[in-house]
């Protein structure tokens, strides 16, 4: 099973944040089928550079942070999105993997991921 750092945006499941594929740290984004009107079950995966990650990770400091003192105002989760949204745009191989996923664990206020993981399936 792999890792969920983070989950930047949730509709009955993550949408989208980094977890790890393969030993590499991926963006993951949840593919909406427009034929069911719903989001499905599978992800778009790109994998980063350590220095994008790292600015991501920086980001979501920030919002565990704004999390911890209750002050959500300090922090637009729209702005956050936009800020993956980039990070995919920039890299070299976007969304070279497509797979189902079925996440496991909890996470706590905030989306903040405690024991949380996912299993990709081929």
């Amino acid at each position: 099973m792999d890792k969920v750092i983070t989950i930047s945006d949730w509709w009955d499941g993550p949408l989208c944040g980094l977890a790890t594929y393969q030993e590499l740290t991926c963006i993951y984004e949840r593919i909406f089928d427009a034929a069911k009107d719903d989001w499905s079950n599978e992800y778009y995966l790109t994998p980063i550079e350590e220095k994008i990650a790292s600015s991501l990770l920086e980001e979501w400091s920030i919002w565990c942070e704004s999390v911890r003192k209750k002050a959500f105002s300090e922090f637009y989760r729209s702005s956050n999105k936009a800020f993956y949204d980039k990070a995919v745009e920039s890299a070299v191989q976007k969304r070279i993997y497509k797979k189902a996923a079925v996440f496991y664990g909890h996470f706590e206020e905030g989306f903040i991921p405690v024991d949380y993981g996912v299993e990709w399936i081929e």
